[in-house]
């Protein structure tokens, strides 16, 4: 996780997880640890004046959504085919009982419906985890929040793709 240091800097700290670091590295935005990092990224962009899709944005954009990618694999690993990783997985998204084998864990997985980035960040706010009933749901929901996940980043690990839904406007 990441501090604020006397000088009201961001300063990593031990234990500092991917989305800390990524933002300990704008050393003079005040990064609070315990909000959503999605806030807490649109926050920083109004901070600098970056302009929503400029060049600039984008590339820390892309850099944010790594770290993301990097904290879901850090609290939940990333190989889809150990039995134990799918569980935790499952325990996480309140799915009981939890399935027994890596293709009930897999097809349990594809049956819950949650945003990612709300998801990643339960373990930083430590609020709930929202299962929308339907993908309906869910875009509607990502689309008013604008939390959006891109599937190439998702893709990158093989566990968490098993989350990415096909939302279209």
């Amino acid at each position: 996780m990441a501090g604020t240091n006397a000088t009201g800097a961001n300063a990593p700290i031990r234990g500092a997880g991917p989305i800390d670091l990524f933002f300990a590295r704008y050393h003079q935005f005040a990064y609070n640890p315990h909000a959503e990092s999605w806030s807490e990224y649109f926050r920083m962009c109004a901070f600098f004046r970056w302009n929503k899709r400029s060049k600039k944005e984008r590339k820390v954009r892309t850099l944010f959504q790594d770290a993301i990618v990097a904290e879901f694999g850090a609290h939940y690993g990333a190989d889809e085919n150990k039995l134990d990783t799918l569980q935790r997985l499952c325990e996480k998204l309140d799915i009981f009982p939890v399935p027994q084998s890596i293709t009930s864990c897999k097809k349990a997985v594809r049956s819950v419906h949650v945003n990612i980035m709300d998801f990643v960040d339960c373990e930083r706010t430590g609020n709930p985890v929202h299962k929308f009933r339907s993908v309906g749901q869910l875009q509607r929901y990502t689309f008013s929040h604008e939390k959006f996940f891109p599937k190439k980043q998702a893709k990158g690990s093989s566990l968490l793709r098993y989350l990415l839904r096909r939302l279209v406007r």
